[in-house]
């Protein structure tokens, strides 16, 4: 029988390190984390999609709530940047692991 909740935990292995979000996260809580990110050099699909949705993923508490949440401070931290939010620009290299060369 597999085990889900050590599956789980090996996808995330490395992809939300350094995140401590309460049970029920506000705006604001995850304003803050996004922002960390971003100050990395992150770009928004990267944040959602390797960090933080996997980090939701792998741990049970969290839910479309916060899934929802994370779309719109996605949405608002992100506007009028010319970093992806959602889909990969040209510009973008996967290989780099950075958007518009940034990394």
């Amino acid at each position: 029988m597999i085990d889900s909740e050590r599956v789980f935990e090996r996808l995330s292995e490395g992809r939300g390190s350094g995140i401590d979000l309460d049970p029920e996260p506000t705006r604001a809580d995850l304003r803050d984390v996004v922002q960390a990110f971003k100050a990395d050099g992150l770009c928004g699909r990267r944040v959602a999609e390797q960090r933080l949705v996997p980090y939701f993923i792998a741990n049970d508490g969290y839910g479309q709530r916060e899934l929802d949440l994370l779309e719109d401070v996605l949405a608002e931290e992100y506007e009028g940047t010319d970093l992806c939010l959602r889909t990969r620009r040209s510009e973008c290299s996967r290989l780099r692991g950075g958007c518009k060369g940034s990394r």
